[in-house]
């Protein structure tokens, strides 16, 4: 017989279906939270008391264990399947890591995997592959809403992960001379580094490229302002006014 699968997405939003059907009563961050965390340690076998410290640091060593007993409690009333998943003892909890299931963050970084073989080998087609998916895979930061101190850094290494593929992304359509998609990533990493002069450089070079000199002088404007309001100085980045005759010559000639 067949077990039900498993889907837990935990980027962007959080997602749990059991046997096709979606899990609700998973509803309080400290639940989510959780689960999520022994969900991606679930290499390594957890010791009760490293996660009662881990979740009540504040607490007494007594009452953070039995809240710890508690909130398992309401796992497995809100989610009875998890014993097919979880294994735990007087001193350990295991999320079974030989359980079939499928997970959204271990996919995003099985994709990156991928693309750094293909990198390895020189296949720029798997690379923008590889690159495209874990893109769609990555559909926000994980588990939002939880501030957790644990999740932090894992948050925030995702985060890095998934600007690095955009950002080879970029350097890809650069390559291509597909102007038109390296401005699309340009503009979304700007949108995750609004302070970033470079990434500003880059796109008035990208419309400047596409004959689009409006465009450009309106990326110069929204950088100077972006740097004065956030960090009161004045930005390094020269007006297109200058740059783009610039561009649009050095782009004639490599169409020759």
């Amino acid at each position: 017989m067949t077990m039900p699968t498993l889907h837990l997405r935990l980027l962007g939003d959080f997602s749990l279906l059991y046997n096709d059907q979606q899990v609700t009563n998973l509803n309080t961050t400290r639940l989510r939270s959780l689960l999520t965390y022994l969900v991606l340690h679930r290499d390594v076998p957890q010791q009760r008391q490293h996660l009662a410290f881990l979740f009540w640091p504040d607490a007494t060593e007594a009452q953070a264990r039995n809240n710890l007993r508690q909130l398992l409690h309401q796992l497995r009333q809100a989610f009875p399947a998890v014993e097919h998943f979880l294994s735990a003892d007087a001193h350990l909890l295991h999320w079974h890591p030989v359980t079939p299931f499928h997970l959204d963050v271990a996919a995003f970084e099985q994709t990156l995997t991928l693309a750094d073989v293909a990198t390895r080998q020189h296949d720029q087609h798997a690379l923008q592959a590889a690159l495209e998916q874990a893109d769609n895979l990555y559909r926000g930061e994980l588990l939002p809403g939880c501030y957790d101190e644990w999740i932090l850094p894992e948050r925030e290494r995702l985060r890095q992960r998934h600007s690095q593929a955009l950002e080879q992304l970029l350097r890809l359509f650069e390559v291509q001379g597909d102007t038109v998609t390296a401005i699309r990533y340009a503009q979304r990493l700007i949108g995750l580094d609004p302070l970033s002069e470079d990434l500003y450089r880059r796109l008035m070079r990208l419309f400047a490229l596409n004959n689009d000199r409006a465009s450009a002088l309106h990326v110069y404007h929204t950088c100077v302002t972006t740097l004065h309001f956030c960090c009161g100085r004045a930005s390094r980045v020269p007006s297109p006014r200058r740059r783009a005759p610039m561009l649009l010559r050095a782009n004639s000639r490599s169409r020759r």
